[in-house]
């Protein structure tokens, strides 16, 4: 195994298929024409040791995840990983990332960890910077912190739908009957439909963009836009960025 440049790590199980899903994508945005000149990942996934990130920030459960994502972090350092990240938009709300961060610290750990927020940032200035206001699509708990409001260091207004309509597309997500991390990544009807809804909500309040900012959000939304506005799949920025980081220029054109 190629491992000068040391392993891609990503923590995942926040839910299963969403580490799976920046995985695949990151074998997806390398340039390959044989297994062998792939990127070294290492994909970790223990659902059962990291508690709800959304559950934590609603004040539903104490224990902050953050300790057991650093601890997982840890091992993918010691297996060689140099540069990872979290496939989950709510870890990053500031009283769990930066919580990762200072035990890291503690740690005196060296790993590379990207912030799914500042990545998607740089990634529509650079593409698009004729929008200034971005409609953001996510669980409650990164609703409620507000946590894409980051966004505006790169001159973007986060632009959020109205709490009645985040707790259908908290749902959208959770559901038990129809959730999509219910039904292990399928998208129902019902979910689709509470999206799009909340989308077009979006577009009345001026976004040119939607941020799919639950990283089971891009299972949902396959298109690459919706009704005239930019879908940022920040799963797929993030995947990007990390092959970026790792190996400039084995990073696919973006099409």
């Amino acid at each position: 195994m190629e491992t000068k440049k040391g392993l891609i790590g990503i923590v995942g199980g926040m839910g299963p298929s969403a580490g799976i899903d920046i995985a695949s994508k990151i074998v997806d945005q390398t340039i390959a024409s044989k297994d062998q000149e792939h990127l070294p990942q290492i994909l970790y996934s223990e659902p059962s040791v990291i508690g709800d990130r959304t559950e934590y920030i609603l004040g539903k459960i104490k224990v902050n995840p953050a300790y057991n994502i650093a601890g997982i972090l840890l091992k993918l350092e010691s297996a060689g990983a140099t540069i990872a990240c979290l496939a989950c938009n709510s870890a990053h709300a500031p009283q769990i990332f930066d919580v990762i961060a200072e035990e890291l610290s503690k740690k005196r750990s060296s790993i590379k960890l990207l912030h799914i927020i500042d990545e998607v940032g740089k990634f529509i200035k650079a593409l698009y910077p004729e929008i200034s206001k971005v409609g953001i699509l996510g669980t409650s708990g990164t609703y409620k912190t507000n946590q894409y409001s980051r966004i505006k260091q790169f001159g973007l207004e986060a632009v959020n739908v109205t709490p009645a309509e985040q707790e259908k597309v908290h749902n959208s997500i959770y559901h038990p009957e129809y959730g999509i991390k219910s039904l292990g990544g399928v998208v129902s009807d019902r979910s689709r439909t509470i999206l799009e809804d909340a989308a077009l909500s979006l577009k009345k309040k001026g976004a040119g963009a939607v941020v799919l900012g639950c990283t089971e959000l891009p299972l949902a939304f396959r298109e690459k836009s919706y009704k005239g506005m930019h879908l940022i799949d920040a799963s797929l920025v993030l995947a990007r960025a990390l092959v970026h980081a790792h190996s400039p220029e084995k990073l696919k054109p973006l099409k």
